[in-house]
């Protein structure tokens, strides 16, 4: 399979994504790269003059990262950097393995009303996106990377799980890292929900099981059927946005691997939101998979 990545740059100095990639690049010499740039600050008669100028700032940038041998630039123009990233994506979703963006600074007064533009293209973008942090990052953290799955059956989609898995693995293969299974196990909220929620009978047990127990069954399947040792699953009681940073603070993780919710309705909202509270809590990487996918498309591509 060949790997082909967008990558969007920061109109900074500082560029975590491309320095990610082409720490990728040392281990995938044949990785393929798209530097899309998303120019917001122009008028009109300005485009084709900026075009040159950024044209050249890209190649000048370029040479900062020898690893990556194989790239091409993708400049456009648009006062919406989100809409214009994830359109190009969309564009050429079937030839892209994935997106690579570096994290914005939170400010949390602003963001009460603007999202940040990671937050909108972790949520629009119709490929697997990597939100880089901080570059340096990983060197100070632990192998570990965090698998996050909540195995309850209406809160996820099973291809997903795979996806991510698939995901999880290839990192934890390039970079000498292990693979951990987080199983969360939200809350009752219940205030929606009506009826006894502790222990109950369930599949004709004479034993009450707890949600807890029915989540680790499912974790204890998926781990034999992926070969992940006990002592690399984890299930934690708690909220998804709580628990994450808290039991990667733990494993000093240097990636998490998560899902966005696939379900439209009132708690798909606080999904999403939980994987943007993950992002400013933890340490290092985050690769996510939202609703926008089409996983028969990506798994097809995966299998080439």
């Amino acid at each position: 399979m060949s790997y082909k990545v967008l990558v969007l740059l920061k109109p900074t100095e500082e560029q975590p994504a491309l320095e990610r990639v082409a720490e990728f690049a040392r281990f995938l010499p044949e990785l393929e790269v798209v530097v899309c740039r998303v120019v917001s600050d122009y008028s009109d008669d300005q485009i084709p003059a900026l075009k040159e100028r950024y044209d050249r700032e890209i190649s000048s940038l370029m040479k900062r990262f020898p690893s990556i041998e194989h790239y091409e630039t993708y400049i456009t123009f648009s006062k919406n950097v989100p809409e214009a990233f994830c359109n190009y994506a969309k564009l050429k979703s079937k030839t892209l393995s994935m997106a690579v963006i570096s994290a914005n600074k939170r400010n949390t007064l602003r963001d009460i009303f603007i999202s940040p533009l990671d937050s909108q293209i972790m949520s629009k973008i119709n490929l697997p996106v990597l939100v880089v942090k901080d570059a340096n990052a990983p060197q100070h953290l632990s192998r570990a990377i965090v698998l996050a799955i909540d195995f309850e059956e209406t809160a996820h989609d099973k291809m997903v799980d795979e996806v991510l898995f698939t995901a999880a693995n290839a990192f934890a293969m390039h970079f000498n890292g292990e693979v951990h299974v987080l199983n969360c196990v939200p809350p009752i909220h219940r205030g929606l929900m009506s009826g006894k929620t502790t222990a109950s009978v369930i599949l004709g047990n004479e034993k009450p099981i707890t949600r807890a127990d029915v989540h680790g069954r499912d974790l204890a399947t998926f781990a034999e059927k992926h070969g992940i040792p006990n002592t690399h699953c984890h299930i934690a009681e708690g909220r998804v946005d709580e628990m994450i940073p808290k039991v990667c603070a733990k494993l000093e993780a240097r990636m998490v691997c998560m899902g966005m919710s696939s379900k439209d309705g009132v708690l798909s909202a606080i999904d999403q939101t939980a994987s943007e509270l993950v992002l400013e809590q933890i340490k290092g990487d985050i690769f996510i998979v939202n609703r926008n996918i089409n996983i028969d498309d990506l798994k097809a591509q995966q299998e080439e």
